[in-house]
C-alpha cells in the first residue's frame, strides 16, 4: 500500500516536471524568435543608416563635381581671346575659339566621378522684357503654337508686363489672375526670370520646356530656349538661333546669317552684335556610374576678367 502511494507521488512528480520543461521550452522557443526579431530589425536599421550616410556622402561628392564644371566652364569663358569670334555652329555647339584645333570636351573625370557641362549664350536670346508683339508672336509659331494661342499668350505677355490694368484683346489682368482656384496677382512689371512665363494666361509646361507629343497631342520646340531676361536686348548673331534670327531680323538676313556660320563667325553685326556678357552654365556631377547625380545651373556675367553669378539654381532636377 505504501509502495504503490509512493509510486503514485512519484509519477505525480514527473508529470508536474514534465509539463514544467515543456513551458520553459516554449518559453525558450519565443525569447529565441523575439531574439531574431529584434537582431533583423536592427540589422536593416543599420544597412539603411550605412545606405543613407553613403548616399548623403555621394550627394555632396556629386554637388561637389557639378560645381568643378561651373569652374571649369568659367575658365573656359576667360580663356577666349576674341570674344567677338565665338559662334553656334551648325551641329548647336557653342565655340567659344574658332581656332582652336579641337572641339571643348566639357566632360572630364575628377576623382571617382565625373562632371559634364553645357555653356549657352544668354545674349543669343530674344530679352523677354524688352520684345515686342510681333517678335514674341514669331517665336511662339516657331514653336508649333498654333496662331489663335499665340495671339493670347502674347497679349498675355504685354498686360503682365505693363504697369497698367487695361486688357490687351487676348490679354489677362488682375482680375483674371484672381479668379484662378489658387489666385495670384497679375505682375504689372518685367519679368525676373523666364520661369515666370509659366505664370501667364495661356503658357503650359509642354510650351515652355517643349513636348514630342502623342497620338491626340501637339508637339512643342519648347520656347525656354529662345528666352532671356538677362541681355540688353540687343541679341548676339553669332550665337542666336534661328528663330530667334527670324523674329528679329527677318527671314532671309537669317538664313544668310546660319549660311555664313556653317564655316565660321560672322565679322560685321547688322541689326545685332558679335560680342557677349552673359552665359548660362549647366553643370551636372555623377558618381556611382551614373546613379547619383547633381544638377547646378547659373547665369554668368563676364565683367573684365571676372565671371560674375546674377542667377543660381542648385536645385535641379
Amino acid at each position: 500500500m505504501i509502495q504503490k502511494r509512493t509510486m503514485q507521488r512519484f509519477e505525480k512528480r514527473r508529470l508536474l516536471s514534465d509539463q514544467t520543461g515543456g513551458v520553459a521550452l516554449i518559453l525558450v522557443i519565443w525569447v529565441i524568435v523575439v531574439l531574431i526579431a529584434v537582431v533583423g530589425e536592427f540589422s536593416y536599421s543599420m544597412r539603411t543608416e550605412v545606405n543613407i550616410a553613403r548616399n548623403f556622402k555621394e550627394d555632396i561628392e556629386a554637388y561637389q563635381l557639378a560645381l568643378a564644371g561651373i569652374e571649369a566652364a568659367k575658365a573656359e569663358i576667360l580663356s577666349v581671346k576674341d570674344p567677338s569670334r565665338m559662334y553656334v555652329d551648325g551641329e548647336g555647339l557653342l565655340v567659344l575659339d574658332p581656332e582652336a584645333e579641337e572641339k571643348p570636351a566639357r566632360e572630364e573625370e575628377l576623382g571617382k566621378g565625373i562632371f559634364r557641362y553645357i555653356i549657352t549664350d544668354e545674349d543669343g536670346r530674344l530679352n523677354i522684357n524688352a520684345a515686342t508683339p510681333p517678335q514674341l508672336k514669331n517665336i511662339f509659331l516657331a514653336a508649333g503654337v498654333d496662331n489663335t494661342d499665340a495671339d493670347a499668350i502674347v497679349n498675355s505677355i504685354m498686360d503682365w508686363r505693363d504697369t497698367d490694368d487695361l486688357h490687351m484683346l487676348n490679354g489677362a489682368e488682375e482680375d483674371y489672375y484672381q479668379a484662378l482656384p489658387e489666385p495670384y496677382s497679375c505682375k504689372d512689371g518685367p519679368m525676373d526670370s523666364v520661369e515666370e512665363l509659366l505664370l501667364v494666361k495661356g503658357m503650359t509646361p509642354d510650351i515652355f520646356k517643349g513636348s514630342k507629343g502623342g497620338q491626340d497631342e501637339k508637339t512643342y520646340e519648347g520656347v525656354v530656349q529662345y528666352f532671356t531676361v538677362m541681355n540688353t536686348g540687343v541679341i548676339n548673331i553669332n550665337t542666336a538661333p534661328q528663330a530667334v534670327l527670324e523674329a528679329v531680323l527677318g527671314i532671309d538676313a537669317a538664313k544668310s546669317i546660319l549660311m555664313q556660320r556653317e564655316t565660321g563667325p560672322v565679322a560685321q553685326a547688322a541689326g545685332g552684335k558679335v560680342a557677349s556678357d552673359f552665359f548660362t552654365i549647366v553643370s551636372t556631377g555623377a558618381v556611382s556610374n551614373g546613379k547619383i547625380k547633381r544638377t547646378v545651373k547659373t547665369i554668368l556675367q563676364k565683367k573684365d576678367n571676372k565671371m560674375v553669378s546674377v542667377y543660381w539654381n542648385d536645385n535641379i532636377i
